[in-house]
């Protein structure tokens, strides 16, 4: 996949997830917030210690964490624990 086709690809998905915020409502936000920011904090880990220990092996290499995964983890994965 192109680096100008991964970009819109990441901008989309970040930004259709956090327009689904409105449907999971007010409530469930406050409640799920704390446990949400700790899965995203342990979710960076992960991926760094997992990348550092060669835990996984990626046909097509990641540049970087900010371009490659990061949108997930802001995005759907951010989104899906929240409203949980």
């Amino acid at each position: 996949m192109s680096f100008k086709i991964q970009a819109i690809f990441n901008i989309c998905m970040v930004t259709i997830s956090w327009l689904s915020l409105y449907f999971i409502g007010i409530k469930n936000i406050k409640r799920f917030l704390p446990a949400t920011i700790i899965i995203g904090i342990m979710e960076i880990l992960h991926a760094k210690v997992g990348k550092d220990r060669k835990w996984w092996v990626f046909y097509n290499k990641p540049n970087t964490y900010v371009v490659d995964e990061l949108p997930f983890n802001t995005g759907p994965l951010f989104l899906l624990a929240c409203g949980h």
